[in-house]
């Protein structure tokens, strides 16, 4: 289904941040400012969103690996129940360091996960006790916090998609050194980097029905 301005009007995506708060390099996205609010053009969204949900049907169609990543703890519930329902990898909780960079270390970690939750099925660990299958769980469930959702993830994401770039600022930075990684940015009329027209949606990243919006519009 083709998105309209007046989805975007509907899902308040045209309201942007303070215009205090507002960066200059977004200024080319505004349509106005209301009483101190900056008002993002609802047409530019939409061409945004039709092109960024374009790059990741081409994505998947090719087999390629997608990785959405937010710590709006405001959106975590939900982005875990999409993410279920249409099996993509994500990550929610907290950002690993070098997540990226050094992403063979961490996927040694993701296998080192995967073992474990594999554990739990085996003999060995139902002849433990009650108390060390305590321990066990508890170690297990601190891992699966920050990477049960990516224990799918098979190599290097080729395309990540950043829940507010602002917020995951120190991650962006991290992305921007990978050129062989695509990207999507969903951000605020406050971010301050310069980035690819056709990886970038500014709107609004404040909102909970603004964010289900989105990012049911890209990945449904």
């Amino acid at each position: 289904m083709s998105i309209t301005t007046k989805d975007v009007v509907d899902a308040q995506l045209h309201i942007g941040t303070l215009k205090s708060e507002a960066h200059p390099k977004t200024a080319q996205y505004w349509s106005d400012v209301v009483n101190g609010v900056v008002v993002i053009n609802p047409e530019m969204i939409v061409n945004q969103l039709n092109v960024a949900k374009e790059k990741i049907q081409k994505a998947k169609s090719q087999g390629k690996e997608i990785l959405v990543v937010s710590e709006k703890k405001m959106y975590a519930d939900e982005l875990e129940s999409l993410g279920a329902k249409l099996g993509f990898n994500y990550l929610n909780y907290k950002i690993p360091s070098g997540f990226l960079t050094n992403f063979d270390t961490l996927k040694k970690r993701i296998e080192s996960m995967n073992s474990m939750e594999r554990f739990l099925e085996t003999d060995a660990y139902h002849n433990l006790t009650k108390k060390e299958q305590l321990v066990y769980n508890r170690k297990l469930q601190r891992v699966f916090k920050i990477y049960k959702w990516v224990k799918n993830l098979s190599k290097k994401p080729d395309l990540v998609i950043v829940v507010d770039g602002l917020m995951m600022d120190n991650f962006v930075s991290e992305l921007d050194k990978q050129k062989d990684v695509d990207t999507i940015l969903i951000c605020g009329t406050n971010f301050s980097r310069w980035w690819k027209e056709d990886s970038l949606i500014v709107s609004n990243i404040n909102s909970h029905k603004s964010l289900d919006f989105t990012i049911k519009a890209l990945l449904s």
